[in-house]
């Protein structure tokens, strides 16, 4: 099923959760990181139990460092 990533189109399997994706994508780097699907946060403890569904439109924002 297609998805919207970060601005990019991409092909996911269907009953794909969250943790999935994120863990697929980022590893085991997951502090600082922020999930929204259809603009609306995701809290971490929900992303094992939320199903990514057709179209929707997943934003993964780091927090980096820095001045």
């Amino acid at each position: 099923m297609e998805i919207t990533y970060n601005n990019q189109t991409q092909e996911v399997q269907e009953e794909t959760l969250v943790s999935d994706f994120v863990f697929f994508h980022l590893g085991e780097k997951q502090n600082g990181i922020a999930v929204a699907i259809n603009e609306t946060i995701v809290p971490k403890t929900e992303w094992a139990k939320t199903y990514l569904k057709v179209h929707d439109n997943l934003l993964i924002i780091k927090a980096t460092q820095g001045g």
